[in-house]
């Protein structure tokens, strides 16, 4: 608080004191006595000093400066930075943890999908399509292989994920290095977010073809899609808005 502020709620507490204990009366005045003559007395005015009050310093408090390990050495510190986001084990007991990260934002900006570094997170089931004649569609059925992961990322706080990515940023700086890339994180990791915001959500049916082998999709705007789109398209409306909705929340943390 203030030391003027402080003063006046003091000043204002006294009156409000005062007028408790003298009541109304106070204001009529005394009695009036007899009319006396009486010679004024000049008097000196006493100088009265000027008392200034000091205002108080605010100290900031500095906040302690964590010294990073190099590259090689990051992944136990890595780890303990993450321990508080209660991450499956099968995400994070990897080796390489900080060039792992700086393959997937090297890739995912370009709007690749890293499928060697992300293969572990592959979801467990097969892709199931529905006929109807001569037409293919999407089964629902299988958005839901990618449900537990919207649940996981989910309760994650997106401020202490911006906290930790700007933390680790020397960190990914040296591992893009490694592989030629000297572009700055914030703005690869914003533009990995913004291919995602820019996925579909998509209503309905969705149909596909076959070629060959693989599906694809019979609506040439979404096989237009860059390979990172595509993969976050097999995870279904919803969880497109749910992965869109937190990204977004990131984004804005990271900024």
């Amino acid at each position: 608080m203030r030391i003027p502020y402080l003063i006046g709620g003091l000043t204002l507490a006294v009156l409000v004191i005062v007028l408790v204990q003298y009541g109304p009366d106070w204001f009529a005045g005394p009695e009036l006595e007899p009319e006396v003559t009486v010679t004024p007395i000049e008097v000196p005015e006493a100088e009265v000093p000027l008392v200034r009050v000091p205002t108080p310093e605010v100290v900031a408090r500095a906040e302690p400066e964590i010294e990073l390990p190099g590259l090689d050495d990051s992944d136990g510190f890595v780890l303990g930075q993450l321990a508080s986001f209660d991450l499956p084990e099968l995400w994070i007991q990897r080796e390489d943890l900080m060039r792992r990260l700086a393959v997937v934002v090297d890739n995912a900006g370009k709007g690749q999908y890293p499928r060697r570094q992300l293969g572990f997170l592959a979801p467990t089931g097969v892709f199931k399509v529905r006929r109807s004649g001569a037409e293919i569609f999407v089964d629902p059925v299988s958005y839901s292989r990618y449900d537990t992961y919207l649940d996981i990322i989910e309760k994650i706080d997106p401020e202490l994920l911006a906290e930790s990515l700007m933390l680790f940023e020397p960190l990914l700086l040296d591992g893009l290095a490694e592989l030629g890339n000297r572009q700055g994180v914030g703005e690869q990791i914003d533009a990995a977010i913004g291919q995602v915001l820019a996925v579909p959500v998509l209503q309905g049916d969705v149909r596909l073809v076959q070629p060959k082998v693989f599906y694809q999709y019979a609506d040439a705007k979404l096989e237009a899609l860059s390979p990172l789109q595509k993969q976050v398209l097999r995870a279904g409306p919803i969880n497109v808005a749910r992965l869109q909705r937190y990204l977004a929340s990131l984004r804005d943390a990271l900024r």
